[in-house]
């Protein structure tokens, strides 16, 4: 092939009309589906959707990137380059902006990103699919993708590998369908499968559009062979729905990563609260479970006793056995409350019930932890749609405390280091000078809670030197932070604390009385204290908040996250437990036996650093000005190594400047054609007759290059002249055949 006759550019159609142009757009579409569909699988792994649309602009710019790459010319190589650098410079803009300098990764990007990896990961081998989507988690899947849509537009749309372009999104999916139950079975498949059912259509239309169909053939072949794909998609779609239900995996994953390297042993389970949480925000509504019950109270799920001074949080250790029925002894002074509950979204091991459990009747093997009361499925027990009994007892007074006219300040418990002197002089100061423990709760209660202080669900302290004593200057927080609080505080005046986590009573069931609809926006968490000849006593610090069952020893009105069109009435003050999603202090995790699984921190920084929009939207600037930079350069030096060629010379420039104008609107030349073979081809094309004056200059500029090329003779000077002028008519008649768009894109590039 001659040196200076243009080639077709790698993306670009070669049928030779404009209309060849929207089966590579199908493709381009159709790469999204696959990739698309392949993130969806990923409801199998992780709780509800909402990680979804975290990921999905992730999948999204990295698809616009490519494709932008590739049709402003940048070569494979450097376009892979760049689009990962990108991806790598997206993820730390969406998940630690505030770690970034002027928008740049820093070392303490790395060391953020590692540290929610590590989070997520550090108990990978003991969390049971579906799990919480943590932001770990989150960055590795979006990683991977960014990855893979790459590496599909190049091996698909440069290089013509269909095959191949899929092979990553089926290893994904083939490794997260192993780790999963058989829950969301049909929809993985549903989802996946037609992601590559559009792939494999618009693939086949795209191949079939650039064959060397003869005149008239084309739109008659391309629709036989779109027929033909769209039939093979529906019966692989079909297959999908029959098969997906047989693939392996009933109530366990294909492969149970806990046992990898192990044999039987203790397990670490995930903090119920982690799960509760991932269900607020957009799923606030969504239902848990239901209980039927004579009185209201708080559902609780487990007490978290160990606080963590590096991460702040609360943790808990248990040990589980197996219980025919019987659980805890009657608590002296209680009332019993028999409980029907029907779990519906809440999902994981916990078995929400009211504090103190004394026996429970389940259809599934239940585990039970004397020191929490807490109860869990055993045996990997699928607890979706489990309904079961439980009688507790309910401590709904306090009886008399014996008096004592000991003044002296109280000594503090073990674990009260845990508190910086910021704090325990305040708790020594509002109740550390009295003697009877219950008061002493209550004054903490009261203190917290009364006037001044503010239910706030978009505070965030984490940047703070001491995060607890800067919620405790402005008392303005939410659950977590005014229970997590409080027990920090009674441990400084001497009394055993730890908190509780569970649900406030829920919404009564109209049409069903005595039965409650508990929903995400009820997730809560409330401090208890150890009060000496008494138990285990729950207390209420956080305002809007107040554990029916407790209003008479706590002096706290029934209160809890109203429905969603009471928030939205002028005359609500009360703020929802629905905003519980945002970041927190104090964070609580839960491990049954040994180890302690690392809690999931919020995402850093989320409130600073550009919204999540502009991501792909600064990419595409970034991508489109260094790519019309760079194609306009190499443009330039390809004219200038022409006219230095002895061999080549003006006429081969004006040749390559009219083939680039002809390359806008569709027509292209192809590589074994000569320059009259190609001037020939346009006097053949549909629409011919609109192209006359463009092919007459085209014939007669072909005539000159071919004397160029063929001929002994040189070019006469007055060719030299003709062929430099019939280039910019030929140049100037292609422009006026584009659109207004296609305009404005030839100008930029």
């Amino acid at each position: 092939m001659d040196r200076a006759q243009s080639v077709p550019e790698d993306g670009e159609g070669v049928t030779g009309h404009p209309e060849s142009r929207w089966p590579l757009v199908a493709a381009e579409l159709g790469l999204l589906a696959l990739a698309t569909g392949s993130l969806m699988t990923f409801t199998r792994l992780f709780e509800g959707t909402t990680f979804f649309w975290t990921i999905a602009p992730a999948v999204i710019a990295a698809w616009l990137t490519a494709l932008s790459l590739r049709r402003l010319g940048v070569a494979a190589g450097v376009s892979t380059l760049a689009s990962l650098a990108l991806g790598a410079l997206a993820l730390v803009w969406y998940f630690v902006p505030t770690t970034t300098f002027y928008g740049l990764p820093t070392r303490q990007s790395v060391d953020a990103i590692g540290e929610l990896l590590a989070v997520s990961f550090g108990g990978f081998a003991d969390q049971v699919a579906p799990v919480p989507a943590s932001d770990g988690f989150l960055i590795t899947v979006a990683a991977l993708l960014w990855l893979f849509v790459t590496f599909a537009d190049a091996s698909a749309i440069r290089f013509h590998a269909t095959v191949q372009a899929v092979l990553p999104y089926v290893a994904l999916v083939v490794a997260s369908g192993v780790l999963a139950r058989a829950t969301g079975r049909l929809e993985a498949a549903l989802a996946f499968t037609g992601g590559l059912a559009v792939y494999v259509v618009t693939q086949r239309i795209w191949h079939a559009s650039r064959s060397g169909w003869r005149p008239g053939d084309a739109r008659a072949g391309v629709r036989a062979t779109t027929a033909t794909a769209v039939g093979i998609a529906a019966v692989a779609l079909l297959l999908s729905v029959i098969v997906a239900p047989l693939l392996p995996g009933d109530e366990q994953a294909v492969v149970d990563i806990r046992s990898l390297g192990r044999g039987a042993g203790p397990r670490t389970v995930v903090s119920p609260y982690v799960g509760v949480t991932s269900l607020l925000g957009e799923r606030s509504d969504e239902l848990m479970f239901t209980v039927r019950a004579d009185t209201p109270a708080y559902w609780r799920l487990t007490a978290l006793e160990q606080y963590d001074t590096e991460r702040g949080i609360w943790t808990s250790r248990g040990t589980y056995r197996s219980t025919d029925g019987a659980l805890g002894e009657t608590v002296d002074g209680a009332t019993s409350l028999e409980q029907e509950v029907e779990l519906a979204g809440l999902g994981g091991l916990w078995l929400p019930a009211a504090f103190e459990a004394e026996a429970v009747d389940s259809g599934i093997p239940v585990g039970f932890d004397e020191a929490s009361s807490s109860l869990i499925a055993r045996d990997d027990a699928n607890v979706s749609g489990t309904s079961y009994r439980v009688r507790s007892s309910l401590r709904t007074s306090i009886g008399p405390q014996p008096s004592s006219d000991d003044s002296t300040r109280p000594e503090p418990v073990p674990g009260s280091a845990e508190v910086s002197p910021a704090v325990s002089d305040v708790a020594r100061e509002v109740a550390g000078g009295i003697a009877d423990p219950f008061e002493r709760a209550i004054r903490l209660q009261d203190y917290l809670r009364g006037p001044g202080a503010v239910y706030d669900t978009a505070v965030d302290y984490r940047s703070e030197p001491d995060p607890v004593a800067a919620f405790l200057a402005t008392r303005r927080g939410f659950c977590q932070q005014f229970a997590s609080t409080f027990a920090l505080m009674a441990r400084a005046v001497g009394l055993a604390s730890r908190v509780g986590v569970g649900f406030t009573p829920g919404d009564p069931v109209a049409e069903s009385p005595g039965r409650f609809a508990v929903r995400g926006r009820h997730a809560h968490a409330w401090p208890e204290v150890d009060i000496p000849g008494v138990g285990w006593v729950a207390f209420e610090p956080t305002p809007g908040r107040g554990d029916p069952s407790a209003v008479a020893y706590t002096g706290v009105a029934p209160g809890q996250a109203a429905p969603p069109e009471e928030e939205a009435a002028p005359t609500s003050t009360a703020p929802t437990t629905v905003a519980e999603s945002a970041p927190v202090t104090t964070e609580p995790s839960f491990d049954a036996s040994a180890g302690s699984v690392p809690e999931v921190p919020e995402r850093v920084g989320t409130d600073v650093g550009p919204p999540a929009w502009m991501v792909p939207v600064i990419a595409l600037v970034v991508v489109a000005a260094a790519a019309i930079i760079a194609r306009r350069w190499r443009r330039r030096r390809r004219r200038q190594r022409i006219l230095r060629d002895p061999g080549l010379g003006p006429v081969a420039v004006a040749w390559n400047t009219a083939t680039d104008a002809l390359r806008t609107i569709g027509f292209v030349a192809r590589p074994d054609e000569t320059p009259m073979e190609f001037a020939g081809r346009m006097r053949t094309e549909p629409g011919a007759s609109e192209l006359s004056d463009l092919a007459r200059d085209l014939t007669a500029l072909a005539r000159i290059e071919t004397t160029r090329r063929y001929c002994s003779r040189p070019v006469s000077d007055d060719d030299l002249e003709l062929a430099g002028q019939l280039a910019r008519h030929i140049g100037a008649a292609a422009h006026e055949q584009l659109d207004r768009r296609s305009r404005l894109l030839e100008r930029v590039r």
